[in-house]
């Protein structure tokens, strides 16, 4: 096949593959096939905007056209995904997956269509029962332990933006994003530059996923929480439930989340291998998404035709601790996020449309044994606390404040321009309270960086709302990097909150590889 990228400005109105025939003088009856592999926008100062695409080509002449087109075609392979041959040893029962986020679906999904019929245990609810639990909270509710932003199906991300953007060089991300967009992701996830789902449409794929691995054996079970690893010489043999049932099982997946603290700990009782690793903390962001678009879009021309602007801001404060934002929300919303009662913890999300009035990011600076101790939950303990004085601080509700009155250049600390979206209510407050002296001086050393960079973001009644805290564990469970087991024979952690992701797309991957690993060397459940 042909790569060959093409360019349309934004004035255009031809679709890429119109500008490309025209472009390149291509006959339409000698392409046999084309996809748009790539979309990115280039908004360089100099130029005129456009969206440039790559786009397959397979074409009659595929010669003739290259040197034709010259340097902006490149002969290509096809990518097709193909999971490994199943392996001699005999199963004695059927995998089972603990956790039904990314991680847990990927591993499951595959392991169903090939024929292992997995058992998955979800501690929370379904997706539907949990949207109800979730946004009755958010209307001012009492937290349900087992239906919230962390746990249920979909894990943390079925509540957020449905970013899959990731840094991994991967040939299955191209996997993962075609069983997407056929799950019911919009085509353009395949292609487009920082691909997003939306919370909305993310709830349909979760069920759909689902649905498919039922249809080919496996079963997923809802409220299961996994309160024991069962293991004898050094081997896995099953689980135990929180309802004092018993499964079975020479094969187990950890794909829990970040937030699963209680496992954690159990595993550390049970003897699995644990070591703390670094992680992040911080607020919430706010800004009128008209102020993101006009300053990130102040230069082109038709910007009105592009989507809501995002912006990526990182540096690295005196201390030496990094300071970023992450998980930017365009047209997005701030979103309680506990999962303990008597706590704070915040989250971004948007729908697919991504047409609310605010744009949100977090604002994360890393932390680490310097900051909480050298204890293997001293860590988790760090976060905890946060979330509690956060609650304190905040009154019962999410502590607040002009990012201007925190960094000392406005001495009022009221709403003006920018209305928080936090749901359950805001109290206006010095965040400087919350943090540490070290976390302070990073974020004022941020706020400074982030003015040069984008004039007015720490002015115009910019608020930042505390306190994010679950955007990676604070908790790595060791396993073997070639084998992806744990000492615990047959035990395979796995995702973000075994310690080994950070993101939708490079969780799922974790979990594929461990279904690989596992497919290339037990034979079918199906074929026993």
């Amino acid at each position: 096949m042909l790569r060959v990228e093409v360019r349309c400005p934004l004035e255009d109105k031809k679709t890429p593959i119109e500008k490309l025939i025209r472009q390149y003088g291509i006959k339409e009856g000698d392409i046999r096939h084309f996809e748009i592999v790539h979309e990115s926008l280039d908004a360089r100062s100099g130029r005129d905007a456009a969206y440039v695409y790559q786009i397959d080509l397979d074409l009659k002449s595929e010669e003739y056209y290259r040197k034709r087109i010259g340097k902006n075609a490149k002969s290509v392979k096809r990518y097709e995904y193909r999971s490994p041959k199943p392996g001699n040893l005999p199963l004695k029962h059927r995998p089972v997956i603990v956790g039904f986020g990314p991680a847990g679906m990927a591993a499951g999904l595959l392991l169903a269509k090939k024929g292992y019929c997995p058992v998955i245990l979800e501690r929370g609810m379904s997706i539907d029962e949990r949207k109800e639990a979730v946004e009755a909270f958010w209307s001012g509710k009492e937290l349900d332990l087992n239906g919230n932003v962390q746990f249920g199906e979909g894990g943390a991300g079925a509540f957020s933006d449905g970013k899959l953007t990731t840094r991994i060089k991967d040939d299955r991300v191209k996997a993962v994003l075609k069983y997407l967009v056929k799950f019911g992701a919009d085509e353009s996830v395949a292609w487009t530059n920082h691909p997003h789902i939306g919370t909305d449409r993310l709830r349909i794929v979760d069920k759909n996923i689902r649905r498919t691995i039922e249809e080919y054996g496996g079963s997923v079970r809802f409220c299961s929480k996994v309160v024991g690893l069962l293991h004898e010489h050094g081997k896995v043999k099953g689980v135990r439930l929180e309802n004092g049932d018993e499964i079975r099982s020479d094969i187990v997946i950890m794909g829990i989340g970040h937030s699963s603290r209680d496992t954690f700990r159990m595993l550390h009782e049970e003897n699995v291998p644990l070591e703390a690793k670094p992680f992040s903390v911080g607020v919430r962001v706010e800004h009128l998404q008209s102020f993101i678009n006009q300053n990130q879009y102040r230069k082109i021309r038709f910007a009105h035709e592009l989507p809501p602007a995002e912006y990526f801001l990182s540096h690295t404060s005196s201390l030496g601790k990094g300071t970023y934002s992450f998980c930017m929300c365009p047209g997005g919303y701030v979103v309680a996020s506990s999962s303990e009662d008597g706590t704070v913890v915040t989250n971004g999300m948007s729908y697919s449309s991504r047409d609310g009035v605010n744009a949100n990011s977090a604002i994360l600076v890393q932390v680490d044994s310097s900051d909480y101790g050298d204890g293997l939950f001293d860590g988790v303990k760090f976060q905890e606390n946060l979330e509690k004085e956060a609650y304190i601080l905040g009154k019962g509700k999410a502590p607040c404040q002009l990012i201007g009155n925190y960094t000392g250049k406005e001495s009022q600390n009221e709403i003006i321009k920018v209305k928080p979206t936090y749901s359950r209510g805001v109290t206006m407050t010095d965040l400087h309270e919350l943090f540490t002296p070290a976390i302070n001086r990073s974020l004022e050393e941020f706020f400074e960086y982030a003015e040069e960079k984008i004039p007015g973001f720490t002015k115009d009644g910019a608020i930042m709302t505390a306190v994010e805290s679950r955007s990676s564990s604070p908790v790595r469970i060791l396993r073997n990097p070639v084998s992806m087991e744990s000492e615990i024979a047959g035990f395979y952690p796995v995702g973000e909150g075994a310690g080994y992701a950070g993101g939708i797309m490079s969780s799922a991957i974790d979990g594929l590889k461990a279904a690989e690993l596992i497919i290339s060397k037990y034979q079918k459940w199906s074929d026993l």
